[in-house]
C-alpha cells in the first residue's frame, strides 16, 4: 500500500472509532483533556489563542472556547474564505459565530480579521497524530496552509482522543509538525529531530 492508500484507510478507521463514541463519552474525554491544556505553561503565557469549533465526533472544544472567551486572552477561530483558503477572525462571544456551508461554526465575516503571525498558541484538530508530531487531517491541506503562515514561535498543539495517537502517520515535506499533542490521558511533547 502506498502512503496515500494508508492515509485513506487510517482516516476511515479513526473516523469510525471517533463517531462510535456517545456524546457523554465525548464530553467526559474533553473535560479531562481541557484540564490538561489549561495547565500547560504555553497556554498560560499565550495572549492570542486560535481554537476551532469541533464537529462530527471531534473531541469537543465548546467548554474550552467558553473559558477562553471569558478570559483576558484573545480568542481566534479559523474560517474558510470563498477561495477555500484559511482566514482567522477574533471572536468575543458565541454570537460571533455562524454555521458554514459544511455546518461548522465559524466566525462571522464582520469579526476582526487576525494575521496568523499574531497567534501564540494554535489548538489543531486532526483525525490522527503520531508521536513524532505528524498529523493526519481531512486531506484538503487547510491546516497545513494556515500553520505555514504562523509565527515560528507559535506553539502548535494537536488535540484528539487517545486512540487518535497511532504509531506512524505517512507525511510529506509540506506537512506541518505539531510541538505536542493533548489527549484525555496525556500531553505528548515532541522532541526536536
Amino acid at each position: 500500500m502506498d502512503s496515500q492508500e494508508v492515509k485513506v484507510c487510517l482516516r476511515q478507521e479513526l473516523k469510525d472509532l471517533r463517531e462510535s463514541l456517545s456524546p457523554a463519552q465525548r464530553e467526559a474525554a474533553a473535560m479531562v483533556a481541557e484540564a490538561k491544556i489549561l495547565g500547560l505553561p504555553e497556554w498560560q503565557k499565550a495572549k492570542v489563542i486560535c481554537l476551532y469549533a469541533s464537529f462530527k465526533g471531534e473531541l469537543p472544544t465548546t467548554k474550552l472556547l467558553q473559558l477562553l472567551i471569558n478570559s483576558e486572552k484573545r480568542c481566534v477561530l479559523p474560517k474558510v474564505n470563498s477561495e477555500g483558503q484559511p482566514e482567522l477572525y477574533e471572536i468575543k462571544s458565541f454570537q460571533d459565530l455562524e454555521l458554514s456551508s459544511l455546518e461548522i461554526l465559524e466566525p462571522k465575516i464582520n469579526c476582526p480579521r487576525i494575521n496568523p503571525t499574531q497567534i501564540d498558541f494554535f489548538l489543531v484538530p486532526g483525525i490522527g497524530f503520531d508521536r513524532q508530531g505528524n498529523r493526519l487531517g481531512h486531506g484538503a491541506g487547510f491546516y497545513d496552509r494556515l500553520l505555514a503562515l504562523a509565527s515560528p514561535t507559535a506553539f502548535l498543539l494537536g488535540y484528539g482522543y487517545d486512540f487518535q495517537v497511532v504509531d506512524a502517520i505517512p507525511h510529506e515535506a509540506h506537512d506541518i509538525v505539531m510541538h505536542a499533542m493533548a489527549t484525555p490521558s496525556q500531553i505528548i511533547y515532541i522532541k526536536p529531530a
